[in-house]
This record gives C-alpha cells, structure tokens and sequence, in this order.
C-alpha cells in the first residue's frame, strides 16, 4: 500500500492498483528511440503482476500497532512481505514461466541493501533478527531462478530471451516502469530522473528525464510510448479522513483494520505524459 498523508486526510493507493499502472506503461513502450520488449506479452504480464500478491493484504489492510496507520509497502512486517510475495510469484509462474522469472528477480532486488544508496530506489529494512529468515528466503528465489532459467531454455520459442544480458535488461526496464508508476503515485510531481534505461538489447542505456506539467501531467524525455501523449487513469485512489485513524484509546488495531475494507470513496487519477515536441 501506498500512503500519501495530505493534512488531515490520508490518500491511499493500493499495490495491485500501481503496478495495473506499471503494466499500461508496459503495453504502450516502443518509439523510435525505445525498443519493443522482448518476448512482449511475458514483460507486460510481469509489469502488471509484479505486486499481485497483495492482492489478498489489501482487501483486509493490517494497521501499525504504533502510529494506527495502515502499513505502507516500506513499513509491512518482514514475514507478511516474503509471504505475499511468494504467493505472487507463484501465481504468475503458473501463467508463464518468463514473467514469473522476471517477477522472481524483481522480487530479490527488493531486498538488495545497495540499492537503499541508490536514487529513485528503495530497500526492505530487515532487523537483525530477520536475517535468517530473508536469507533462507533469498536462497529460495535463487533455486526458483535457475530452475526457470533450466526451463526456459529447453523451449526454443523462448531460448533467444534467456541470454542473462537479455534477461537484465529486462529486469531494468521492469524496474524504471515500477518507478515510473511509483513516481505518479507517492505524491506531488517534481523533476526527477530516472536513470540506466536499457533503450534496447544491446547495451545502449538512457536516462528518463521528467518535468512536470501542471498537478497531472510531464514531459519524458527521451520518449519511449509509441502514442504521444499518453493518457493513463490506472491508478484509484482513496481518500479518508486522517483522525479516524488517530483514536488508539478509543479503538484497537483491530477494529480499525476492519473499518478500513475498501469502502473508502475510489477516484481514478488521470495523468498525460508526453515527449518534448508534442503539445
């Protein structure tokens, strides 16, 4: 989940509905500075499916014994974000092998502590405890990863796109669709970059370059969509009053997760980004 807290409401924008934005970024790259991905229909499903194993958290949200607010994607407890996470995977995995790869390896990136150093990217805080758990954890995802690669390979329709350079420029550019969405979605648009691209297969890298355009659009530069503009309402919102979240002597964790089902009011947010010469 993914809070926003804007003076005394809370805007909410679940995983699921994120990555549905992730995945329209998806179906729409390919210019004539951007390669199509390679194989497409598994890279559009990873994109769209890279967060599906909140699906089931989000329906029924877990509240922050300490601040009464719903847990943020940063903040969900270590063993509730390995657990959703290997359910996601999964399902993905039994709907094609290369997304589920892909998802798999995005899903390990997610606890590299480097990446904690890095602009635009974020790490999952493990507590010394939780060592063993994540690493054991990681270990998983590895074995996953070679039997998939074992797989994968066998099968020549998909051979070609299991090169491991083929298969990291694929993880980097499901990774800058991730933050792309993020960027609509954590909050008020600023200039920001979003770096090392793969703009094909074969080593060339681009930086994205967004300025923002009023509350709902930017410009992207070097502009990788094949439609300019693009207009995007993927992402639903939900707005709640914030003081209904404050109230620890009056309510428990308990009774506050279960007010908060999503029957808060949803409102699509409706962006447009173009290149630097469409008007």
């Amino acid at each position: 989940m993914i809070i926003q807290e804007q003076g005394e409401h809370l805007v909410l924008i679940r995983q699921t509905d994120h990555a549905v934005l992730a995945g329209h970024f998806a179906r729409e790259l390919g210019s004539d500075v951007f390669a199509l991905p390679q194989p497409q229909d598994s890279f559009i499903l990873a994109a769209t499916e890279h967060d599906n194993g909140w699906n089931e958290w989000e329906l029924l949200v877990e509240i922050d014994p300490v601040t009464f607010l719903p847990y943020s994607f940063m903040s969900i407890p270590t063993r509730d974000h390995i657990e959703l996470y290997q359910r996601g995977i999964e399902r993905v995995v039994k709907a094609d092998h290369y997304a589920g790869l892909l998802v798999s390896m995005h899903c390990l990136g997610l606890y590299d502590r480097t990446r904690a150093t890095m602009p635009g990217f974020s790490a999952k805080y493990i507590k010394s405890h939780e060592s063993q758990v994540v690493n054991d954890f990681l270990q998983t995802l590895r074995l996953q990863q070679l039997r998939l690669k074992v797989d994968l390979r066998a099968d020549s329709r998909i051979k070609d796109f299991t090169d491991e350079k083929w298969l990291q420029a694929n993880l980097l550019r499901l990774e800058a669709l991730d933050r792309l969405s993020l960027y609509f979605c954590m909050g008020p648009l600023e200039g920001a970059t979003i770096d090392a691209v793969p703009g094909d297969y074969h080593g060339r890298e681009v930086d994205w370059i967004l300025q923002p355009e009023g509350n709902n659009g930017v410009t992207l530069e070097p502009y990788p969509f094949r439609r300019d503009p693009l207009e995007v309402s993927e992402a639903i919102e939900r707005e709640a009053p914030r003081r209904e979240m404050l109230l620890p002597e009056e309510k428990s964790p308990e009774e506050i997760r279960t007010e908060w089902r999503w029957h808060q009011p949803q409102k699509a947010r409706r962006r447009r980004v173009r290149g630097p010469g469409c008007s």
